[in-house]
């Protein structure tokens, strides 16, 4: 039996459209909360999730792309398993070597929770759609064992005291709950919702992230590095290299 053309310009007409489009709605709002001094628990070590975007050469690396993932991807994983991560930050790089350019999302969980949501982050149609647009390249789910990564202070910088090294882990949560508020105040201005296509999804997240940049370049001063030092008694500093880097 043969389809009719115009029965066939219909079927792949509709099939373009459903590649080429998703349906958005309103990302779930991650509200921030405490973290427990008791974090560190025998059955818990620390996880991370990679995505891997494409940066193509001679081009600098689109950082907005980290938003669009944070908010409509890792976002609402965080508030469906929140009770059960300890502590979770953020990474953020790019760089021209192997790793190349990633957004990380390290947590300190149990396995069961760690394996759920490696599921959940794979198994969302949004991942797929990204990975078909050709923004992720790929994802990684790094497993570890209670032997590598148990202790609160072993994704820490090794060359830190002790004490810095176990707390730091509290302090980068609260930096990284503070950014992803950000973004999602700043993204609920102009909400996404219904079906978008990629070019506008993309346009949305630049646009965010273009505010978050004028406000961290204009408030970030006082807002955060200044009451940081309050918080430490605005006592001396030292600075081993005054350049900050851009990635």
């Amino acid at each position: 039996m043969h389809m009719p053309l115009n029965l066939l310009l219909i079927f792949f007409t509709l099939l373009s459209t459903a590649c080429s489009t998703v349906q958005v709605g309103s990302a779930p709002t991650y509200t921030p909360t405490a973290a427990s001094l008791e974090a560190e628990q025998p059955d818990r070590f620390w996880w991370q999730f990679r995505f891997k975007l494409q940066w193509p050469d001679g081009e600098s690396p689109d950082f907005s792309r980290h938003l669009l993932i944070a908010d409509q991807v890792i976002s609402p994983v965080l508030v469906e398993y929140a009770e059960n991560i300890s502590l979770w930050r953020f990474h953020r790089r790019a760089a021209r070597d192997q790793a190349g350019h990633q957004l990380s999302l390290i947590f300190y969980a149990d396995k069961a929770t760690a394996d759920a949501i490696a599921m959940s982050i794979n198994g969302k149609p949004l991942t797929q759609w990204l990975r078909s647009q050709d923004m992720i390249e790929a994802t990684r789910f790094n497993r570890r064992t209670r032997e590598e990564l148990a202790g609160l202070e072993d994704t820490s910088d090794p060359v830190w005291p002790i004490e810095i090294q176990r707390s730091w882990p509290y302090f980068i949560m609260g930096v990284s709950q503070t950014w992803l508020v950000m973004v999602q105040e700043l993204s609920a201005k102009d909400p996404l919702s219904g079906e978008v296509d990629y070019n506008a999804f993309l346009a949305h997240y630049q646009a965010v992230d273009r505010q978050l940049t004028t406000q961290w370049r204009d408030f970030g001063q006082h807002a955060y590095l200044h009451h940081l030092s309050a918080v430490f008694g605005y006592q001396p500093l030292k600075l081993r290299n005054t350049e900050l880097r851009t990635f």
